[in-house]
């Protein structure tokens, strides 16, 4: 098998995109985009991209646009946005996308199958994720966006959000 068609296999079966540039964006995004792209080679996540194609080919292109805008808020700030965490650099459908990608991760890590070790990481990662997701602006931010961009409102049915929830992602 070359290594062309072993990329394409990983891209098609992990969570991101394979050689997404998703670096010296702000903490958030690339945390976030980080543990999508540790949970992807996981067992019970690989059974959910072979059950769900057209949710797995959604969480790409939401992979994609989150990076996107990571990037568009690095281009702004330079080096700036790999410490800067405001959230008013991001636009209210940003927002929303990248709210849905953390509710893809809280479903994976709360959802079982997982390794102890996998899912505790990725738990710490949405604790750390948290602090942003419950704050008045972002929920403001999602609410504004409505029911957000129509390429991923089949993927937003489809995933619990954590809004709806006694504890966000089920921790703590």
């Amino acid at each position: 098998m070359s290594a062309r068609h072993k990329d394409h296999d990983r891209e098609q079966f992990g969570l991101v995109p394979l050689h997404l540039d998703y670096g010296a964006t702000p903490p958030f995004v690339y945390l976030t985009l980080s543990a999508l792209s540790q949970l992807g080679t996981e067992g019970s996540v690989q059974q959910y991209i072979h059950a769900n194609p057209d949710a797995h080919r959604a969480t790409l292109e939401l992979g994609r646009e989150v990076a996107k805008a990571g990037i568009r808020v690095r281009d702004k700030l330079g080096d700036a946005a790999v410490i800067d965490e405001n959230l008013r650099h991001f636009t209210a459908e940003e927002i929303w996308m990248i709210d849905l990608a953390v509710d893809v991760l809280a479903m994976f890590a709360t959802g079982g199958g997982l390794p102890d070790g996998t899912r505790g990481r990725v738990l710490d990662d949405l604790r750390s994720l948290d602090e942003h997701v419950k704050s008045a602006h972002w929920r403001r931010e999602v609410h504004k966006a409505g029911e957000g961009p129509a390429a991923f409102r089949e993927l937003r049915a489809l995933i619990p959000h954590h809004a709806q929830r006694s504890r966000p992602f089920g921790i703590g």
